[in-house]
């Protein structure tokens, strides 16, 4: 039986974070939402606070001055940081993400260049580019024939790689100064034989963001529109396996815990709608009593309790299993679905108990819905993920102890 109790750090740290998020994220929150240009909303004060409480670097490796942080370490972390809001717990988990994949994925040279250029500046954000305007599920479930997948083409060119294309909505896309992007080096070969990763700087020439998104919610970070314009990136900037960076990709979202670490994000915009909507069926007076007095909303609030604890336990266990360093590929993707859809059932039952007055811009549940609502489809597409998982599901088989010889003669029609 896995034993969910956490250490002294861990609660600590989850401590620090939903403390960091009440304190210094709430109060400044509703502002950054409500800036009309999406350009302007970011809170670059918030990042220099959270650097020197260590929540920036958290992924990066002790030995280099980060934390150290685990999978499952992360994710509290970040469900914390995202109760105050999830544009920014998004702008850490981004960063938390690829600096993981930096540790893991480079050599002990580059680990040496990459990791004090982000340990030193503590504005320093980073970014996966990798969706582009007519690549997205296409790299989650990979569509391995040539004509599909990622269309920016890396050129080699003596000792350097000439990077030409376009990448969009990507998160921290305008804020990020050290960049992971996937280029295709050979457009006549699948994407899993020709895909490679590479590095590089915000200042590289040729590389420039030419929008930030307007979005429903999820405002207090930047999604950018990226253009490589004959980016001249050296051969020791190549990060990982060259033409498996579309594998690398799978084990971002499964053993980096990219998927697990999401799925803790939106669970924290419905924690803080669970909360609200206590306080508020407590207070709020209807037929002589309060209304969680009411059968059917005590119930509701019961059901949103459910929700949320049986998402974070199935996060907890994918996390927990990622960092024994056998992960459940399957889990880590079903995850990340659940959490998403239990929120989007959260939000929805306390949009509905609130009525008229959630709906009014002055109150918290209705730009956190707007919030949460992005988990749909961010980190892979819902929809995606579950086909993903579904092919890894496996059969029962004659000699298998539940095989079941009525279920066989009944798929025949007999």
């Amino acid at each position: 039986m896995v034993e969910f109790s956490l250490t002294k750090r861990q609660m600590a740290l989850r401590d620090k974070a939903r403390k960091f998020a009440i304190e210094e994220m709430i109060p400044v929150a509703e502002v950054g939402d409500r800036e009309p240009d999406p350009a302007k909303s970011f809170n670059w004060e918030l990042i220099r606070k959270a650097d020197k409480l260590g929540l920036r670097t958290l992924s990066v490796p002790k030995e280099f001055g980060g934390g150290g942080a685990d999978v499952l370490t992360l994710s509290m972390v970040g469900e914390n940081l995202a109760y105050g809001d999830l544009g920014i717990a998004v702008a850490f988990d981004q960063t938390w993400k690829i600096m993981t994949m930096i540790s893991h994925l480079t050599t002990a040279r580059q680990r040496k260049k990459w990791l004090p250029r982000v340990m030193d500046d503590p504005e320093c954000l980073l970014a996966a580019a990798a969706t582009e305007p007519l690549s997205g599920s296409d790299s989650i479930l990979p569509y391995n024939k040539a004509d599909g997948g990622v269309r920016m083409t890396a050129r080699k060119k003596g000792d350097k790689w000439i990077l030409n294309g376009e990448k969009r909505y990507i998160s921290n896309g305008g804020l990020a100064n050290v960049i992971y992007v996937m280029a295709r080096t050979d457009m006549r070969k699948p994407p899993l034989k020709s895909m490679t990763g590479f590095l590089l700087t915000s200042d590289t020439p040729g590389y420039s963001v030419t929008e930030i998104w307007d979005k429903l919610g999820q405002r207090n970070v930047a999604n950018g529109t990226m253009i490589f314009d004959n980016v001249e990136i050296p051969q020791a900037d190549v990060m990982g396996t060259p033409n498996g960076a579309l594998g690398e990709l799978g084990a971002l979202l499964t053993r980096f815990g990219s998927n697990i670490q999401a799925g803790a994000t939106v669970l924290g915009v419905a924690q803080r709608a669970y909360d609200v909507t206590l306080q508020y069926a407590k207070q709020r007076v209807q037929g002589g009593k309060p209304i969680f007095e009411h059968q059917i909303q005590a119930q509701r609030l019961a059901r949103m309790r459910m929700l949320l604890e049986s998402a974070r336990y199935y996060l907890w266990y994918s996390g927990w299993t990622a960092g024994q360093g056998e992960p459940d590929a399957v889990a880590a993707s079903l995850c990340k679905v659940n959490a998403a859809e239990n929120s989007v059932k959260v939000l929805m039952e306390a949009f509905e108990l609130w009525a008229a007055t959630g709906y009014m811009k002055k109150n918290p549940i209705e730009k956190l819905l707007r919030d949460g609502l992005s988990f749909v489809h961010s980190d892979g597409t819902n929809d995606v993920l579950l086909l993903k998982a579904s092919n890894l599901l496996g059969e029962i088989k004659r000699g298998d102890p539940r095989y079941s010889r009525r279920v066989e003669l009944a798929a025949k029609g007999r």
